[in-house]
């Protein structure tokens, strides 16, 4: 027992200063859509990365390193993978320009049939293997199916929320609703999608909306 914790030990040691695989998606803050040709960089570094048509990348880099996240108008972001998990889901921030608050008069509900778009997730080694077989634990192409998998329960997770977040009968009933145009309407739900992390693991689409209108109106009367 001694011997395999002090391999544990030595295994995670050894991690901190070895490169890691890092997987993930980027997403707009606001639409929640998939970002291409997000620019990925190891901060100090020449190393770097652009993501897929589908917002994905993979990139090496040690856990005490920096990611760096920069896209053609958006806020660039800075994320210490210290404490990381290897598969991230990153929201870059769109750089826009604050308009002034709305007025709401109206509220609606989700009008629309969400689709089930849950995929199934590769099975894996699970913590208790972690100490019974260390070393199939840490095997490479048990790391990545790992990785892999949280990626896919993230995005399962999250994709009710998605679906309503990037319907354009959803935004055509806020704009209408709450009297705004097109940039103010993604302003707001940027704001949303910031504040709210916990609504976008919600299941029912019209409990989603209704965050959304309570969310509009304390903007509107400013509390």
């Amino acid at each position: 027992m001694r011997l395999v914790i002090f391999l544990l030990l030595v295994l995670v040691s050894s991690a901190a200063l070895s490169q890691n695989i890092y997987r993930g998606i980027v997403v707009d803050s606001a639409s929640m859509a998939n970002l291409p040709g997000v620019h990925i960089s190891v901060k100090h570094t020449s190393r770097g990365v652009a993501t897929n048509t589908s917002g994905s990348f993979l990139i090496a880099a040690r856990p005490i390193d920096t990611l760096v996240f920069t896209s053609v108008g958006y806020h660039a972001f800075e994320l210490p993978l210290m404490f990381e998990e290897d598969a991230l889901f990153i929201m870059l921030r769109e750089n826009r320009i604050m308009l002034q608050e709305i007025t709401i008069k109206s509220n609606r509900l989700y009008p629309n049939k969400i689709e089930n778009r849950t995929k199934v997730a590769p099975q894996t080694l699970g913590k208790i293997q972690m100490f019974e077989s260390p070393f199939d634990y840490f095997w490479r192409l048990e790391r990545e199916k790992r990785k892999l998998s949280r990626v896919i329960e993230e995005n399962n997770r999250t994709q009710t929320f998605r679906q309503v977040i990037t319907d354009p009968d959803v935004k055509t009933i806020m704009m209408e609703d709450h009297h705004i145009d097109e940039e103010m309407y993604y302003n707001l739900v940027e704001q949303f999608n910031i504040q709210h992390p916990a609504v976008h693991y919600f299941t029912d689409p019209d409990a989603i909306m209704e965050a959304l209108h309570g969310f509009f109106e304390k903007k509107k009367t400013g509390r």
